[in-house]
């Protein structure tokens, strides 16, 4: 069985990840995996985070990425990095609608 690939919406509900119960690196699929109690998300880019509203973008900062094996920690350290980013810079959903992107992609 294949999986479809489905965008997130542009912006999401605030408190979308109130019933998250982790999220996880999949290798197989090259994404982050947010499972919550009744459905789950799929994230291959880390800029999909700049779609979650505050709360769960805290919600975010309160679980550990869950990650088999050094190879992918890089990858793992990119989603972690982004969530700091928004949380440091208050880029959630809502606070912003013509911020440029790239301050999020800076080293």
């Amino acid at each position: 069985m294949q999986a479809k690939r489905i965008s997130l919406p542009n912006r999401l509900l605030d408190g979308t990840l109130d019933s998250m119960q982790l999220w996880v690196y999949d290798d197989a699929t090259a994404s982050v995996v947010i499972k919550l109690k009744k459905n789950q998300y799929r994230i291959v880019d880390p800029k999909d985070l700049l779609n979650f509203c505050e709360r769960d973008i805290q919600t975010f900062s309160n679980f550990q990425i869950i990650v088999e094996g050094e190879l992918f920690e890089a990858t793992v350290k990119a989603f972690i990095g982004v969530v700091a980013t928004i949380i440091g810079r208050k880029l959630w959903a809502r606070e912003f609608d013509m911020v440029d992107l790239h301050l999020v992609e800076k080293t």
